[in-house]
């Protein structure tokens, strides 16, 4: 049985998503004096799309109490900063991060699903083991990589047999692909394909 890893340390949890933030073009502030209900552990970004909270917290039990409070802050802010017709004043999300592992299961969904005020991500423990942990929860936040050229995308078009092979056969995705480069009915092309069935 392989040892148990710990969840990294929420410090850590905050400098991990500055960088990661960072890195994708936010602008990342750790001076949160404007913002007072949250605690040390925690980050506010900002790109020219979205405001992005970031707080972590040990326990769960402390993250049910105030997650609400950092909510409030964020709201607060975004209401203080951004004129209601501007569109980042309608694109918020609060990231909670935590050590711990939720008491109730059902509990951390319902916080997720309560897209009242903000848009809200949850982590906990067994999700944030390593510094990639960190990194796929923020996925979600990051701009899409998007091919370089046409060339890159005729390559995941290329790849669509494999990745489908569990679901259909590989020659029949492969005369789908075909017909879509030549701008021909799919349907028409599988239906001769396999022979007028």
């Amino acid at each position: 049985m392989p040892p148990e890893v710990n969840p990294i340390e929420t410090s850590t949890m905050i400098a991990l998503a500055g960088e990661v933030l960072s890195s994708n073009k936010y602008r990342v502030a750790r001076d949160l004096t404007d913002v007072g209900r949250v605690g040390d552990d925690a980050l506010l970004a900002e790109d020219e799309f979205s405001v992005v909270s970031v707080v972590a917290f040990e326990t769960w039990p402390q993250l049910v109490e105030s997650w609400s409070e950092a909510q409030a802050d964020l709201v607060e802010l975004l209401s203080r900063r951004l004129a209601r017709s501007a569109p980042k004043a309608w694109d918020g999300y609060l990231v909670l991060f935590c050590a711990g592992e939720p008491l109730d299961r059902h509990e951390m969904v319902e916080i997720e699903r309560d897209t009242t005020r903000v848009r809200k991500i949850v982590a906990t423990g067994s999700m944030l083991r390593t510094s990639a942990d960190v990194a796929r929860t923020l996925d979600l936040l990051l701009p899409l990589g998007l091919p370089a050229s046409s060339e890159a995308a005729r390559d995941v078009l290329e790849g669509l047999p494999d990745l489908l092979k569990d679901f259909a056969e590989p020659a029949s995705v492969r005369v789908v692909v075909d017909a879509f480069r030549a701008i021909e009915p799919p349907l028409d092309r599988l239906h001769s394909h396999r022979g007028g069935l």
